[in-house]
């Protein structure tokens, strides 16, 4: 899945957006749903296209906590 920056200044912040695009069509993915497991956060992303029924998971391992 390919990932595309985008930036808006809005007053004195600086916005940045990361767009994730689907590779088959280039159409853009939006998050699906989300569950955290075992430590990760597992995010499944849908194609945004109407007749695309393309999916991408994600995981993200949780920083652990130091004692």
């Amino acid at each position: 899945m390919e990932l595309s920056n985008t930036s808006s200044l809005m007053g004195k912040r600086l916005s940045v957006e990361v767009e994730r695009l689907r590779p088959e069509c280039g159409a853009a993915m939006v998050e699906f749903d989300r569950l955290t497991e075992d430590g990760a956060v597992f995010i499944w992303y849908a194609c945004t296209r109407e007749d695309c029924t393309g999916q991408w998971l994600s995981k993200k391992v949780l920083r652990m906590r130091s004692t």
